[in-house]
């Protein structure tokens, strides 16, 4: 199945990105907020539990990751 690259597919392959001390969806716990597309460049805010969250880094990775393997995708802001 072909994925565009709208708000929902996002939002799906986001879905199985953890929190990983909750060990939950980031997108069930609704820290996904504010997803937007423009042309080929996905943005989103990433709510997290604490803004000194000491894996920030490995959270922002994996979102990264996920999106990078939407089609159409070309760039992360």
């Amino acid at each position: 199945m072909i994925q565009t690259l709208d708000t929902q597919s996002v939002l799906d392959v986001l879905r199985p990105v953890q929190d990983p001390e909750l060990r939950k969806s980031l997108v069930e716990l609704n820290m996904i907020r504010n997803v937007a597309i423009e042309g080929n460049t996905v943005r989103f805010t990433l709510v997290l539990t604490t803004p000194a969250c000491p894996l920030k880094e490995f959270i922002v990775e994996d979102c990264q990751r996920a999106v990078k393997t939407l089609p159409g995708w070309r760039r992360w802001s």
